[in-house]
């Protein structure tokens, strides 16, 4: 059963599309004249949703039933239920790929990635993921330690992903930062950087993977550790000069080809 059968019933609510993502996800694929598209993990749609109402076609693949049972319908999205190491399209069947936050979920990324390349032909592939290296220095770690371990044997370092691309693809691969902003509306796992108090909501919690593999224990001695923190305002002392900030670099990438 895929892990967002279990843990994402109510994921619509919280895994909301970011206008700041969409916008610098359309600017990459503006440059590949793309029509159809294909969101590869698409969820529950949300930046399938983003890119229809903008004039693209989208198949928006996902294994998970509950996943797509909140999808938003549009008329230029069609849904398929599908992996990513299997894709159920033709060869060449879109222009472009796009892989929001959903690489690292894939059982196996090189044939995954090798069946992205089979129906992408040479258009463009974007992916939104992780730089795992950036994760002993995000200050949550400090209440769920365990998170560095998760990340770093989860997502894979920057350098070998755009290495492991240029093994299915002739193109040139690019790495683009991106800042988070304070206000983000896509609750991922670094949502609360300058707002901590969300990571005490269990609404925000239960649509985040990382979350839902933490021991019981240490998810319970993390909680009230930070809500102590916060009370007692060490939190703040600590890292309040987050709160002041509209934007960090927490450690997401854009990773997209590019045809030479």
């Amino acid at each position: 059963m895929a892990l967002y059968d279990v843990i994402g019933k109510t994921y619509a609510q919280t895994r909301r599309s970011d206008s700041r993502i969409a916008e610098k996800l359309l600017d990459i694929l503006a440059s590949s004249q793309a029509s159809t598209i294909a969101d590869i993990g698409a969820g529950t749609g949300s930046y399938a949703l983003v890119l229809a109402e903008h004039g693209y076609r989208v198949l928006a693949i996902e294994p998970s039933a509950t996943m797509r049972s909140q999808s938003i319908a549009h008329p230029a999205i069609e849904w398929i239920d599908g992996a990513a190491e299997n894709l159920p399209l033709p060869n060449q069947a879109v222009d472009a790929a796009i892989i929001i936050l959903a690489f690292h979920h894939f059982q196996d990324y090189q044939q995954a990635l090798c069946e992205i390349h089979r129906v992408v032909g040479g258009g463009q592939i974007v992916l939104f993921t992780y730089d795992p290296a950036m994760i002993s220095s995000f200050w949550l770690t400090q209440y769920f330690p365990s998170l560095v371990k998760d990340v770093e044997s989860t997502f894979l370092p920057i350098p070998q992903l755009i290495e492991e691309i240029q093994t299915v693809v002739d193109h040139v691969v690019n790495t683009i930062p991106f800042l988070l902003p304070h206000d983000l509306s896509d609750s991922f796992a670094a949502v609360g950087w300058a707002q901590p108090e969300l990571y005490l909501d269990s609404n925000i919690r239960n649509n985040i993977s990382s979350f839902a593999k933490i021991d019981a224990d240490e998810l319970a001695n993390g909680l009230s550790s930070l809500q102590e923190d916060l009370q007692r305002g060490i939190w703040d002392q600590k890292y309040g000069y987050l709160r002041r900030q509209r934007q960090y670099d927490v450690g997401y990438r854009f990773v997209h080809t590019q045809a030479i």
